[in-house]
């Protein structure tokens, strides 16, 4: 068998591996089968060829199978949980004592307040860079330019550049007047934080009264993220910004995802990583909030091959495979096959078959 596919002839066992999920068929000598293992058939039609016309049933009443080309396609099947991924510290870095902090699961929006020092809002800007000096006129630099950007949003008349000037200068004024802040047209950690956007309160990492500086609280995005804990050798099948299916305990609907990152997990304690998956959809209604998910990925993929259900193999003598073809008349004559790739419960054959060709799998 090829990547991903394992086939032991023993007691006769087919087993096919794809990562996170095993699905096992047995295949017995003889005319003595088991079920395959559960899974989508592979995307193939069938046309009949010379050898086809075969009844759907042999004259003894086993039921057959077509033998079809087309792609078959390798899908893994990873655990994950529904939430709102990797949560990151909320660092205070004022003075003063932390008076007050937002509750668990709220959500707090630009210009609201991320936590209180001496009983004073410090207050939620956006942007990637920290605050990591007071914000001032004279200045150039991303801070500044971030400080525009949120200024202009919230409907203050500034320059969309990286300079802090005169009517930035203005602007943070006519800002603190309106908040009941001293005018200095200044701002400082006391007065601002910058985070990744609206952000989800976490779990807290600091009590009231402690002084406001230090990791205050884990945030999170307020975007549904799936998470899934994986290894090393998973990590090929989640390149960041691929498409993923995902599953939802408790509904039978299926929601697109992408892969924002992969990356260390703070969790597990043997290297393991984690990845993060934004969804495009609304989570299905009756969903628990942190539900368990199936994320299905796809593997490899051959194109344009014949194929048959694993369940039609039989072990032949020594270390080969065969399936029983139905003639025409509905009795069946036993094949000698080639295998080769498998998945989605179906496998890769040559040699004796033909599309269009049925062959019997288990009832």
């Amino acid at each position: 068998m090829r990547r991903g596919t394992a086939v032991t002839v023993g007691a006769a066992v087919v087993v096919v591996v794809a990562s996170a999920t095993v699905a096992v068929t047995t295949v017995v000598p003889e005319d003595d089968r088991a079920v395959a293992a559960p899974g989508k058939a592979a995307s193939a039609s069938a046309t009949p060829s010379s050898g086809g016309g075969a009844p759907k049933r042999t004259a003894d009443g086993r039921p057959t199978a077509p033998v079809v080309r087309g792609d078959l396609t390798e899908r893994r099947t990873f655990a994950g949980t529904l939430g709102h991924g990797t949560p990151k510290d909320l660092l205070g870095s004022g003075s003063g004592t932390l008076t007050g902090l937002p509750d668990y699961g709220q959500v707090v929006h630009r210009d609201e307040a991320l936590y209180w020092r001496d009983e004073r809002p410090v207050r939620a800007m956006h942007g990637a860079v920290p605050l990591w000096r007071p914000l001032e006129r004279g200045l150039r630099g991303t801070d500044v330019a971030q400080l525009n950007r949120n200024l202009a949003a919230l409907g203050y008349d500034v320059a969309q550049d990286d300079r802090f000037g005169t009517r930035t200068a203005a602007a943070v004024r006519q800002w603190q007047r309106d908040r009941g802040f001293a005018v200095t047209g200044r701002l400082t950690a006391n007065d601002i934080a910058f985070v990744d956007g609206d952000v989800r309160v976490a779990e807290p990492k600091a009590t009231v009264g402690s002084p406001a500086s230090g990791p205050l609280y884990g945030y999170t995005s307020t975007t549904r993220t799936v998470t899934v804990p994986i290894d090393e050798l998973a990590a090929g099948s989640f390149p960041v910004g691929s498409t993923v299916s995902v599953g939802f305990s408790g509904s039978t609907e299926h929601v697109d995802g992408t892969v924002r990152s992969v990356g260390a997990d703070p969790s597990s304690d043997d290297g393991g990583l984690v990845v993060e998956i934004d969804l495009r959809a609304a989570v299905p209604s009756g969903v628990a909030e942190a539900a368990g998910v199936d994320v299905q990925v796809e593997g490899e993929t051959r194109k344009g091959v014949l194929s048959v259900p694993v369940g039609a193999l039989l072990a032949a003598r020594g270390d080969g495979y065969a399936v029983d073809r139905v003639r025409a008349s509905g009795e069946t004559e036993r094949v000698p096959v080639e295998v080769g790739f498998a998945a989605d419960g179906r496998v890769e054959v040559s040699g004796g078959v033909h599309e269009g060709d049925r062959v019997v799998v288990p009832s």
